[in-house]
């Protein structure tokens, strides 16, 4: 059955069989894009187990596919899941081709793929997605920025690469948070000064419960550091 050979592509891409996947590509090229049950083709698998001699036959296999739309049934293209592995050899295969991935195409949920290198702390691939012109002002379905990604990790780098790159920094999300809220109540308060001090953001901003930032901090201590260093 024509789904049983896009299964054995898939199966092939999971084992890392680059014989196996030659050979498929062989005898029914057409059904490279074919997907599986999650709606993934071989190439979300190959990407998420970061098999880069299989993504490289794929993708010669695959000319003038736009792989914005090999999204699956959570609206995850091949390049979504190589910013959030963290590949940057992968990711830049992916998108320096004649037909580039739209940086700010959202998943299901409005995730990007700069959402998705923040939250793993991908610092290399979120430089390479900024250099090339990722939107730091994309909000995903929780109202939330990467900012809001980058200070809830407590990654000091990402927060200032974002930043440098205009990122509003009192944006409020779903439950009218912004950044700063974030950074004291998971106990980043050197974050939570940095975002104040070089940033300018809003200390005396409330959420709807009339919360101000330094309310949902952590514990005294975060609470006492960014109040003394402010």
């Amino acid at each position: 059955m024509d789904s049983d050979k896009v299964f054995q592509l898939q199966s092939a891409c999971m084992d890392n069989d680059l014989k196996k996947v030659q050979e498929f590509l062989e005898q029914s090229p057409q059904d490279v894009t074919k997907v599986d049950l999650d709606g993934r083709t071989g190439l979300h698998w190959a990407v998420s187990f970061q098999y880069e001699p299989i993504v490289r036959l794929l993708l010669d296999n695959m000319k003038g596919i736009d792989i914005d739309q090999l999204s699956d049934n959570s609206g995850w293209t091949p390049f979504h899941i190589a910013c959030s592995v963290g590949n940057l050899n992968i990711v830049k295969m992916l998108y320096e081709r004649d037909v580039a991935p739209d940086l700010g195409l959202p998943t299901a949920q409005g995730v990007t793929a700069l959402h998705l290198a923040v939250s793993k702390k991908h610092n290399d691939v979120v430089k390479f997605l900024l250099d090339n012109g990722a939107s730091v002002r994309v909000k995903d379905k929780k109202l939330q920025l990467p900012l809001h990604r980058a200070v809830s990790v407590g990654s000091m780098a990402l927060v200032e690469l974002l930043c440098d790159k205009n990122s509003p920094v009192n944006a409020k999300d779903f439950q009218g948070w912004t950044p700063l809220h974030h950074a004291l109540a998971e106990g980043h308060a050197d974050i939570a000064v940095l975002l104040v001090n070089k940033y300018n953001a809003d200390y005396q901003i409330e959420d709807p419960s009339g919360l101000k930032p330094v309310d949902v901090a952590a514990n005294e201590n975060v609470k006492t550091y960014f109040l003394a260093n402010i």
